[in-house]
């Protein structure tokens, strides 16, 4: 009984986070990107203030888009492919993945087994989902070079692609 009960528990758990990845309860369209800092898989340093915004670095300013992700969550493992096709297509817009709250060593070792060339965030602590409102993964924030954020969106599906791919279309001609 217990078995069945912790099955129904999981099920019913897993259903309410699909069904909150279709609302948008993050950042307001329009409003500031939250500074941030991160360490690279490789271990360098970002700060998003060198790609977007006043103080952006003429060499790196462009647009950014973050796709939260975990090396657990299965949509993302549907998202991050379709990424690196935009990737491909529109250069000028600079795609990062965070890696939520997970070992560096297993999320490299993962990133390797999965053959992701995009740039890995690690926000170790869940600072960065903190301040992006990154509760569901993936959690797909577009920034655009002014240091706004011009679209955000938590789940993804099947469906969304082409939405996504308006927005970096959109992202590269501004």
């Amino acid at each position: 009984m217990r078995s069945i009960l912790m099955v129904a528990l999981l099920i019913s758990a897993a259903w309410c986070v699909d069904s909150l990845s279709t609302k948008n309860s993050g950042l307001p369209v329009g409003s500031p990107a939250p500074g941030c800092f991160a360490k690279t898989i490789d271990g360098q340093d970002f700060f998003l203030s060198r790609h977007v915004g006043p103080k952006a670095r003429i060499e790196l300013k462009g647009p950014v888009v973050f796709s939260f992700f975990t090396t657990s969550c299965l949509p993302c493992r549907k998202e991050i492919p379709f990424l690196h096709t935009l990737k491909e297509e529109y250069p000028g817009v600079s795609i990062y993945l965070v890696n939520i709250g997970e070992d560096p060593e297993t999320v490299r070792s993962y990133v390797g087994k999965m053959n992701y060339t995009i740039p890995v965030l690690l926000d170790r602590y869940g600072k960065i989902s903190e301040n992006y409102s990154a509760k569901v993964t993936p959690t797909l924030i577009a920034i655009n070079e002014s240091g706004l954020i011009d679209f955000y969106k938590q789940g993804f599906a099947g469906t969304d692609t082409s939405t996504i791919a308006e927005i970096f279309k959109r992202l590269a001609t501004d």
